[in-house]
């Protein structure tokens, strides 16, 4: 594969599992952030006109183009076979991160307070609800797993690294250990960032706010 622009915001957020996806792949990609000068953020109108729906993030490669996060995570996993054949695993892998995008709303509202006290207090109620709702059902899954270090199966999927991603951007932003209570998904998540095919992105990757 030729080198590929993968257009963002100067942050990890829905771009992460791309770039991670894209060096897992082995592909060399340009890596262009845009200034985060507000939340939300807006997309620069220089590179707004790229952009199909007139959002990022926004890859281009091999004379084609790609939009919505999900779309090109898909794709990319595909390619580089980190999707399960068998079609229920599929499934399983599609329903794990849609899961992900739920906890990730969940912690919305705590993010958007600005008065500290009161985030505070929103940070804490939510953890306690996201514990019960997804972290302990993450961690029985991996509990039943074979290997007890994959989500589907017994290797690599895109749903670990996605996954993985979401517990790490959360704990980024929030500044909460999120997984304190759940050694196994801890350790997953170790796991997943050690991958040597990883590494390269992980050791060098800009740091960022979010």
């Amino acid at each position: 594969m030729t080198t590929a622009k993968l257009y963002y915001f100067d942050a990890r957020g829905v771009a992460e599992p791309v770039r991670l996806i894209l060096t897992y792949g082995g592909v060399e990609f340009e890596d262009i952030r845009a200034p985060l000068v507000s939340l939300p953020p807006v997309v620069p109108p220089g590179l707004k006109q790229k952009c199909t729906w007139g959002t990022f993030p926004l890859i281009e490669f091999e004379g084609k183009k790609l939009a919505q996060s999900l779309a090109m995570t898909r794709y990319f996993a595909k390619r580089f076979n980190l999707v399960p054949q068998d079609d229920f695993e599929a499934a399983l892998c599609d329903e794990y991160v849609d899961a992900t995008r739920d906890l990730y709303t969940a912690w919305v509202p705590a993010l958007r307070e600005e008065d500290a006290n009161k985030r505070e207090k929103i940070l804490e109620e939510t953890y306690e609800s996201t514990k019960k709702r997804f972290m302990d059902v993450f961690e029985s899954i991996l509990e039943l797993s074979p290997t007890g270090k994959h989500l589907v199966g017994d290797s690599l999927t895109w749903t670990d690294i996605y996954v993985a991603v979401v517990f790490n951007n959360l704990e980024l932003v929030t500044k909460t250990d999120l997984l304190r209570a759940h050694p196994l998904l801890k350790s997953f998540s170790e796991q997943v960032f050690n991958e040597p095919k990883l590494k390269k992105w992980i050791q060098n990757r800009p740091d960022s706010m979010f």
